[in-house]
């Protein structure tokens, strides 16, 4: 990843920690984006350095409804917007069970997908990755490329980036694959989307994504 990370303690205080915020400052942070070219050293205030490029292109994004972590983290000085880009490879975005959206690691197979960029720090991430559920194989945290950065925090914007997304687990992409292709994850998508408190509780998360791909038939996989 195209990341780095130059970390300057505060005089007299320390990093702070997400239970004590109050008590305690950010360190001051730079953050290089851009790609294999160079890129642009950005400086920024994040609690707790090294920081990573975080491109999210679902219900983490602003309106959406698990965009009320990324406004904690950012609150909380562990995390920052940085602006909007799209992938430069093609993946496909689709919506499985409860309209939730996927992003498959299927290289040059689906559209070039939009999405948000922010840097995070390490407690930022964590949180992160438990949302998206890294230990329960329904996500996997990969890098990317993107393109197409628009962003008044950068003047003059690299025409590549490193970052990393949050694709569907490798068990599930194939049965997710025949689901439509979307280039954006907006509202109409959400119109019949169902938040985690009104699910079924009598499977898991996990188990309702296999359902669903049961339900599509055994050759879902197959694109139409």
């Amino acid at each position: 990843m195209a990341v780095r990370v130059m970390s300057s303690a505060v005089p007299d205080m320390t990093a702070p920690s997400m239970s004590t915020p109050s008590s305690r400052m950010p360190s001051s942070s730079s953050v290089e984006i851009g790609g294999r070219t160079g890129g642009v050293m950005m400086p920024m205030r994040l609690a707790n350095p090294p920081c990573t490029l975080a491109f999210v292109y679902g219900t983490l994004k602003q309106g959406f409804s698990n965009h009320w972590l990324i406004k904690e983290v950012v609150e909380e000085g562990h995390a920052h917007f940085i602006g909007v880009a799209r992938t430069k490879t093609r993946y496909p975005l689709v919506c499985g069970p409860f309209q939730v959206p996927f992003l498959l690691h299927m290289p040059n197979s689906g559209l070039q997908v939009k999405g948000e960029l922010y840097a995070v720090d390490q407690s930022a991430l964590e949180l992160l990755d438990e949302l998206e559920g890294t230990t329960k194989g329904h996500y996997v945290r990969r890098p990317l490329v993107l393109t197409g950065l628009q962003s008044l925090q950068v003047d003059h914007a690299p025409t590549e980036v490193f970052a990393e997304a949050y694709f569907a687990d490798p068990t599930l992409q194939r049965g997710l694959s025949s689901a439509p292709h979307i280039k954006a994850y907006t509202k109409r998508e959400t119109e019949n989307y169902v938040y985690r408190k009104d699910r079924p509780k009598n499977r898991t998360f996990l188990e309702h994504v296999n359902n669903w791909i049961d339900s599509q038939g055994p050759l879902s996989y197959i694109q139409k």
